[in-house]
């Protein structure tokens, strides 16, 4: 007998219909991909994307459901009132300046919650924000952008406190492809995580973390905070212009880093309402809607499922030859045999929350290039322009990131072993995608579009010879030079001797990582128990 289907992602609907089963034609490659009208592609734009257009109409969807579950929320225990208020949150767009974007903007389920569009994903790699900028001038996108694409935040939750291993000499845990959210002030990453894309210029852009907490306050979801939280959450006097001043993007002015004037108790307890909003959506985030554990592969380790023999050899080229367990540990040991009897971990996930530099070069499409002059509102997200360099965990290291370095005593001078250095993400869904010509982008900077350019990036990016970006031959037989060469890692990737078909193999194996496979019984749920016990 079936007792639970474990969650499967469907494709998204606007208006009841299934999403668009082809894409709109991709637009070649440009820097700072100049030749998209950003604007044009958004909602109400011209020539609105229907990957755009689907992605609204989910989430609006999404958040009515929601919303209809908080008014009846009274009878839920603790755990699923969490859970739910967590989500609502993540789902609601008014809680951007504009009221036009939400976390799932950037974050849609069935795409592994990533990017919900398959055409920003092939040619800007990171995502629109929330604020237009209406006086730019091409390239320079008419939209704020970031210099990164979005993580995933599914099995986010499990990376730990952020620590420097002096054995190892390598620091574990964080989220962000930074590490800066490190969980030391609230003891959980993935809340400290979720407070980041609100007050981001460059995403949601709200310009105090006042202005969240005003907005909940507002919101249809405000008792359900209360009740968890208490009714000290909103006992806030809020100026008489709040409205305006959380209706403009941050950031604030250095002369007025909080514009929202509160007294010193009103702000603490603002402070901790804002903390306690992430809290909620870290906890969703950890849930089984979202990090379900319920892959084909996840199956076949509970002795459910069979591998294909591609897949089997992909598994055996990951844990050995490939060298890919050496950082996104499957569980199992090193150039061990792949079977379920040799697996000493069956939730692998698939990242050991370390950061490496593997040689990515500049990914001049990024909009974030030329993003060099101030829009209406006074801001330059890039005032270094193309001769910014990304140095990831070493720039949240020397305090030159997006959030400062909370353990600068001890950490500060680290910084240059870790510059270009970027946390290893989880596999886990790597090939979630609503359709299969929806495009995907992989790494920090998005420079690579498919999981075969991926395998064949660490198989051969320090063996095949240098090509400037946007050659011919690029990502096949040449390699653009890496952003950041001091700190690349030469021992694990980079020259691996796969042939083209152990390259496939192991992209047939990354396939067995999507969710939604399972279906768990009572005889399978019983022996699943019986082993672990």
């Amino acid at each position: 007998m079936t007792v639970a289907t474990v969650i499967c992602f469907p494709h998204p609907v606007v208006h009841g219909q299934a999403a668009p089963s082809t894409s709109p034609t991709i637009p070649p490659y440009a820097v700072c991909s100049g030749n998209i009208n950003v604007a044009s592609l958004l909602p109400g734009g011209a020539h609105e994307d229907p990957d755009v257009a689907a992605a609204n109409a989910f989430i609006t969807l999404r958040e009515s459901t929601l919303l209809q579950q908080v008014a009846q929320s009274s009878a839920l225990d603790q755990y699923h009132m969490i859970t739910l208020l967590g989500e609502t949150e993540i789902y609601d767009v008014n809680l951007s300046p504009a009221k036009n974007i939400a976390c799932a903007t950037c974050h849609v389920p069935y795409t592994g919650f990533r990017g919900s569009s398959s055409v920003f994903n092939a040619t800007t790699a990171s995502q629109p924000g929330g604020t237009a900028v209406t006086n730019a001038t091409p390239p320079a996108p008419n939209y704020r952008f970031s210099a990164r694409n979005p993580q995933t935040y599914a099995y986010a939750p499990y990376s730990g406190i952020l620590h420097y291993n002096a054995t190892q000499a390598s620091f574990y845990g964080g989220n962000f492809w930074d590490m800066r959210a490190t969980g030391i002030r609230l003891t959980n990453p993935a809340a400290e995580q979720a407070e980041g894309p609100p007050l981001n210029p460059v995403e949601m852009g709200d310009i105090d973390s006042a202005c969240v907490v005003w907005k909940a306050s507002q919101s249809e979801y405000a008792s359900l905070i209360t009740a968890i939280w208490g009714a000290q959450s909103f006992a806030i006097h809020w100026p008489g212009n709040i409205a305006a001043i959380c209706a403009k993007p941050g950031p604030a002015p250095a002369t007025d880093p909080f514009p929202v004037h509160l007294s010193p108790i009103d702000r603490g307890t603002s402070d901790s309402t804002f903390d306690h909003m992430a809290m909620a959506m870290a906890s969703y985030e950890s849930s089984s809607g979202v990090s379900a554990f319920s892959s084909k592969f996840d199956a076949y380790l509970a002795g459910n499922a069979q591998l294909s023999g591609q897949e089997l050899a992909g598994y055996e080229l990951f844990n050995g030859k490939a060298r890919c367990n050496q950082c996104h540990l499957s569980g199992t040991a090193a150039n061990s045999p792949a079977m379920v009897e040799t697996a000493a971990d069956v939730a692998p996930l698939f990242s050991d929350f370390t950061a490496n530099n593997i040689g990515l070069p500049k990914n001049l499409a990024l909009p974030y290039y030329c993003e060099s002059k101030p829009d209406q509102y006074g801001y330059t997200a890039n005032p270094m322009g193309f001769a910014f360099i990304d140095l990831g965990v070493g720039g949240f290291l020397n305090n030159t990131g997006a959030a400062p370095n909370p353990n600068t005593l001890q950490w500060k001078q680290l910084a240059p072993l870790f510059n270009g250095t970027f946390q290893t993400a989880t596999l886990r869904n790597v090939d979630l995608r609503p359709r299969p010509n929806f495009v995907k982008e992989y790494m920090h900077n998005g420079y690579l579009k498919s999981l075969k350019e991926v395998v064949h990036f660490y198989n051969t990016s320090q063996a095949l010879p240098r090509c400037a970006q946007g050659s011919k031959g690029e990502k096949v037989t040449c390699w653009p030079e890496p952003e950041y060469p001091a700190t690349l890692n030469t021992t694990q990737l980079g020259n691996l001797g796969l042939t083209s078909d152990e390259e496939d193999d192991i992209v047939a194996f990354l396939k067995t990582l999507t969710d939604g496979f399972t279906t768990v019984s009572t005889d399978s749920a019983a022996s699943i128990i019986q082993k672990k016990h």
